[in-house]
């Protein structure tokens, strides 16, 4: 491949990425989060959830440290709380047997682990933008 060719192709790509319209959606972690097992996946979330939320149950009374973390897509932090805080749980937390602590937020990937918020399209760009000077430099 010619060196103008390459560098046409480098700025192609760089306009298309810069120019282009991020996919409709909001990305999340989903998991279960246990200390046996911490796979979580990135998931493009229904049209209808508009946030991640990251729920956390734990036993304040439990000398354990190890309490499940649920990350997940979510309409809404409010439906994540109703879900969470059912009248089944809800007697145990009155009771102070059981802590319920729900974070939500609205950005791609902002459940991951913490530095990972960043989305998918500035990953992206990032690359693009570090290789851009070594597509021009070869074609130079």
């Amino acid at each position: 491949m010619s060196s103008a060719a390459l560098k046409g192709l480098g700025l192609a790509l760089l306009a298309a990425l810069l120019c282009s319209v991020p996919a409709q959606g909001l990305w999340c972690q989903v998991c279960t989060v246990t200390t046996n097992s911490s796979r979580c996946t990135s998931k493009q979330c229904q049209p209808s959830d508009t946030v991640c939320a990251t729920v956390q149950i734990t036993d304040p009374n439990s000398s354990r440290k190890d309490h499940p973390v649920n990350k997940m897509c979510a309409t809404s932090c409010e439906f994540i709380r109703r879900h969470f805080f059912s009248d089944y749980l809800m007697g145990f937390i009155n009771s102070g047997i059981l802590k319920v602590d729900v974070a939500c937020c609205e950005k791609d990937l902002c459940n991951g682990a913490s530095g990972a918020g960043g989305s998918l399209w500035a990953l992206a760009g990032g690359l693009l933008l570090s290789l851009g000077p070594a597509l021009l430099w070869v074609g130079a």
